[in-house]
């Protein structure tokens, strides 16, 4: 059987908190010593109301994408107050589109609350013996390290390709929506060519 890769895995909530870690590396690097994620709190109640069903979601995407094509062209000599704002707006749409996965509350661009769930999830493991527990705390200990991963990946490409080392992050997410966009089509083909046949 063919497992399914969407927006609610728990593999897209780990390659969209790398993303978060690998931005976040960028801007504090590259972009004035700040970090983007930090900023998301100021706009994460803007799009609580406009997230509906699962392509609007994957719509919250654009944004993003944008950001770190664009931030890839921008010199330097670019003020950062034009562009760290940017960051902070989008991983807000971001995050308030994806936290949850599986039952599994979480977010992409603040770590703090992943490791306090992680290690409440491994203590009542420990105390009550139940799966449920491990594998969440199975969760937030892959994402945590999906947000590691993605600072340091960064930091290390940063070397090499300096401002444009963002432009990854669209790659990424951009295969990710053509993906989904290809799923879509075929489900709504298929069951297009069903209410044909009957």
């Amino acid at each position: 059987m063919k497992r399914e890769f969407h927006s609610r895995t728990k593999a897209f909530a780990c390659l969209l908190t790398m993303c978060a870690g690998f931005s976040d590396a960028y801007t504090f690097i590259c972009r004035g010593g700040t970090l983007a994620a930090g900023q998301t709190g100021n706009v994460v109640f803007l799009s609580v109301g406009l997230i509906g069903n699962s392509v609007w979601r994957l719509s919250t995407l654009v944004p993003f994408i944008l950001t770190t094509l664009v931030t890839g062209f921008l010199p330097a000599s670019v003020k950062n107050v034009f562009i760290v704002p940017f960051f902070g707006l989008s991983l807000g749409i971001v995050a308030t589109s994806f936290g949850e996965v599986d039952g599994y509350a979480y977010n992409h661009s603040f770590m703090t609350g992943n490791l306090k769930k992680t290690m409440v999830a491994y203590g009542n493991f420990v105390r009550e013996k139940e799966k449920k527990f491990l594998w969440e705390a199975i969760f937030m200990t892959c994402l945590i390290g999906s947000f590691v991963f993605g600072a340091i990946f960064s930091t290390y490409l940063i070397q090499f390709y300096g401002l444009e080392t963002i432009w990854l992050v669209s790659i990424i997410l951009t295969i990710f929506l053509i993906y989904r966009a290809i799923q879509y089509f075929e489900v709504f083909h298929f069951n297009r060519r069903g209410d044909m046949n009957r």
